[in-house]
């Protein structure tokens, strides 16, 4: 090969490794994207798309679904009623958000007088009460326990933190002048402030079954804090109040 044919060949590979360059950095610039875990395509180390391996969600096949533990109406005064649902999470180290769900109460004859639609949080490895406050029935006397269902599978999401635990205590019922209080203290013994405390008192009886719940809300808790919540029910408790639960639910 001659002198000029070398420089030709010499001129011609340097813009051929000078367009490759421009063509590859155009590409990752501007045209590549990188995996990520809402991208539509199974990449990464998905186990299916957009969940499981890096993801923070998690596949349906590796979760179970949230267990229904009991259902229950009380009523405030005459066609309005309270309704709750006791939901548990199996799952060890998921959560999710946003979970819509509906309550439906019925009449003794399975005739619809009531419905209710909302969204709730799950928290991981444990029971969330889901409440509603007066479901109107139209003086019309339910028939049976409010039917309740999830509408879509929750989303599971890995925790990326342990949820702060608070401490109940100083649970006391009393009841007077014809109705029923229940107090409790919550504390945040934690080193930062906790919003979004959603405090649920539920009092049961020698068998088990919820004969009062209500529910109430603490904004914030700042650290070392306690703050007092009062639930009250009208009228007293005859079958008795064996059991005093207070469950905290952490939505932050």
């Amino acid at each position: 090969m001659s002198w000029s044919s070398k420089r030709r060949t010499t001129y011609l590979l340097f813009f051929l490794s000078f367009f490759l360059m421009v063509a590859v950095f155009s590409y990752y610039f501007f045209i590549y994207e990188a995996p990520t875990c809402t991208d539509g395509i199974l990449n990464q180390d998905e186990q299916e798309i957009d969940c499981g391996g890096v993801c923070p969600k998690i596949c349906h096949f590796e979760a179970i679904e949230p267990i229904i533990l009991w259902t229950r109406f009380f009523e405030v005064k005459k066609g309005i009623y309270n309704v709750v649902a006791m939901v548990e999470n199996p799952n060890l180290g998921v959560e999710a958000f946003d979970v819509p769900y509906a309550f439906k109460i019925y009449d003794e004859n399975n005739v619809l007088l009531a419905e209710r639609f909302g969204k709730t949080y799950i928290p991981p490895r444990g029971m969330v009460p889901v409440f509603e406050r007066t479901i109107i029935t139209r003086e019309k006397q339910p028939g049976r326990s409010p039917a309740f269902e999830f509408l879509e599978q929750p989303v599971w999401l890995k925790i990326l933190e342990e949820k702060p635990v608070l401490t109940v205590f100083g649970k006391e019922v009393s009841e007077k002048d014809g109705a029923t209080k229940l107090e409790a203290t919550i504390r945040n013994d934690t080193v930062r402030t906790i919003k979004g405390i959603k405090v649920t008192g539920v009092i049961t009886n020698k068998d088990g079954n919820a004969i009062a719940v209500s529910q109430t809300e603490i904004r914030q808790l700042v650290k070392n804090a306690s703050e007092v919540v009062t639930f009250t029910w009208p009228g007293l408790l005859e079958a008795g109040a064996d059991r005093i639960e207070i469950i905290t639910v952490i939505e932050e």
